[in-house]
């Protein structure tokens, strides 16, 4: 990756550019990966979690409490956005709903008494199928401008200097991911989403050719065939089993704890 695009480099005229490429590049994912009947679109469920769901939970005085159904929302988004695993909605949906409710509710009331963002996770990760990853993912949609969700893309962008590297999704590393945040969002004026949506420009589009957009928002004619194809193919292809491996703290934990026979 170019140095002018890493993340202790990047210029707020950059970033911008790079920001506007985000909402363009979904709709060409979702283009090219089709969503089956009766399934929502990768657009419909990005709108959910960057729109739809901060309307809902943003702020200590949200306007309704987060149920099981919101979180299997926001987990298809994070399946559906970045790597699919087949049993992490399984496990999710294997939460009972008043369960759900009151844990969300008891980790929200105490972080916003006491905005500790570690604190937060290690309660909602009691969930089942539901690990620092993830756990991000629902506090930020309560928080989403200090909040940035542990995906891939950020982790690989503000950690490993835009490379890809193995990731243990652990609460170590969502806290060294965190610490980056905030010093980007310090220097930029910039929110975490937003830090989220361009790592995920970056890391998934390519430096190289953000890089040479000159401050153009990408639309589905800037999309070369073979661009599309790859996109396709890249929707059929299986996932990374040592990546895979590396993510069941998102939910292996709690299968090994279904067969000693705790539930949660």
């Amino acid at each position: 990756m170019d140095r002018s695009l890493l993340s202790d480099n990047i210029s707020l005229d950059k970033f911008k550019q790079l920001l506007g490429q985000y909402d363009p590049f979904i709709e060409r994912i979702s283009l090219a990966k089709q969503a089956k009947p009766g399934q929502k679109t990768l657009v419909e469920l990005d709108q959910f979690r960057y729109r739809d769901a901060v309307d809902l939970f943003q702020s200590k005085n949200s306007k309704q409490q987060m149920k099981l159904d919101d979180v299997k929302a926001l987990v298809d988004w994070k399946l559906r956005h970045g790597k699919f695993r087949p049993t992490l909605m399984k496990l999710v949906s294997s939460n009972e709903e008043e369960f759900v409710e009151r844990i969300i509710q008891v980790a929200m009331e105490g972080y916003w008494a006491n905005p500790d963002e570690a604190m937060a996770l290690d309660k909602i990760t009691k969930l089942k199928g539901i690990g620092p990853a993830t756990a991000s993912l629902l506090l930020s949609v309560h928080d989403p401008n200090r909040i940035i969700f542990f995906s891939d893309e950020a982790f690989y962008w503000l950690c490993c200097k835009g490379q890809k590297s193995p990731i243990k999704y652990n609460a170590k590393e969502y806290q060294a991911l965190n610490a980056a945040a905030q010093a980007l969002i310090k220097r930029l004026g910039v929110n975490a989403t937003d830090i989220e949506k361009v790592a995920y420009v970056l890391m998934k589009e390519g430096a190289s050719e953000t890089a040479s957009m000159d401050g153009k928002a990408a639309s589905a004619s800037d999309v070369k065939p073979a661009q599309e194809d790859s996109l396709k193919r890249s929707a059929k292809r299986k996932t990374n089993n040592s990546v895979d491996s590396a993510e069941n703290t998102d939910h292996q934990t709690h299968v090994r704890r279904s067969k000693r026979g705790k539930t949660r």
